[in-house]
């Protein structure tokens, strides 16, 4: 397909065509492997930038190799298991997921090397490392169920994941809507999603839910985040969640920067090589649930 692009000569007030490629498109290869609360699974999402030359994403052949010569294969799945949500137009990723024993072959801490094989003869390679395991020492429940009282800010503490160059934890929060309707102030969804971040392997503790919200703070959350500086408030309504403390190593970090890692904006920095671009991702999860007020039923958060 070729765009014309009509100048004007203002010398001599002529027109002139000049003609101009699209450019071709590009395959983009995310691949993470984690492992979440000791369960092992990958995920990998094949996409193309826009562009004259249709890259055929189905088909592809998609594999973890560790040190020892063991291999981890990816079946394509539905997109719905590897995204959330709805897509944005004229975008059409496959997604690919581990299935059956070989999954549990990944092991925290491990080093792989990540293949992918296009359809149409396309290859990129790289690298990564997963950190190693780690563990949630408060709440000691972790990754049970523990009670949250109102108005009661907990300190979450995990042990140091080696190799890990940021963790990123998460809290999901089911009933706040509810909860802080009765303080008149409105939240805009359900559930709530709270990010908090330790930009370091030795900055292990986290206030919730105080610190969590920092990428929240300029929108239209900010006074529910004020409001939760202070703890949960006292509600009869059902509140719930999850939080979930996420290492990340450091070619997972490179290609998620953005907001307060780089002020300028998104920055991703590949990890896979070849016929396009991509990351080669480790992630190692922890996780607690707590129930708030739930009174004798489970132990105290903090």
């Amino acid at each position: 397909m070729r765009v014309l692009v009509l100048l004007l000569v203002l010398t001599g007030c002529e027109i002139a065509q000049v003609t101009v490629s699209e450019p071709v498109s590009s395959v983009i290869a995310e691949v993470y492997l984690r492992v979440d609360d000791g369960a092992p699974d990958g995920i990998a999402i094949l996409h193309r930038t826009s562009g004259s030359d249709p890259i055929v994403l189905s088909g592809a052949s998609i594999r973890a190799v560790g040190e020892g010569g063991t291999t981890i294969r990816f079946q394509q799945r539905p997109q719905s298991e590897c995204i959330d949500g709805e897509l944005p137009e004229d975008t059409d990723p496959a997604c690919y997921r581990t299935m059956g024993l070989d999954r549990f072959n990944l092991q925290a801490g491990e080093r792989y090397e990540i293949l992918v094989d296009l359809q149409e003869g396309a290859s990129l390679a790289g690298t990564v490392t997963l950190p190693s395991d780690f563990e949630i020492r408060t709440p000691s429940t972790a990754p049970l169920t523990c009670d949250l009282s109102p108005f009661t800010i907990v300190p979450v503490i995990w042990t140091q994941a080696e190799g890990a160059w940021a963790y990123v934890p998460e809290a999901e929060i089911f009933g706040l809507q509810a909860a802080l309707a009765e303080e008149g102030i409105p939240v805009a969804s359900e559930p709530v999603t709270l990010l908090g971040l330790s930009v370091s392997q030795r900055d292990t503790t986290i206030a919730f839910p105080s610190e969590f919200g920092i990428f929240n703070r300029f929108s239209d959350d900010r006074e529910v985040l004020v409001f939760l500086q202070q703890g949960f408030p006292e509600t009869e309504e059902l509140l719930t969640g999850r939080v979930v403390v996420s290492a990340q190593e450091r070619n997972a970090t490179n290609w998620n920067r953005g907001g307060i890692f780089n002020p300028s904006g998104q920055v991703r920095v590949p990890s896979l090589f070849g016929d396009g671009t991509g990351v080669a991702a480790g992630v190692v999860n922890r996780s607690f649930e707590f129930s708030f007020d739930a009174g004798e039923d489970f132990e105290p958060c903090a």
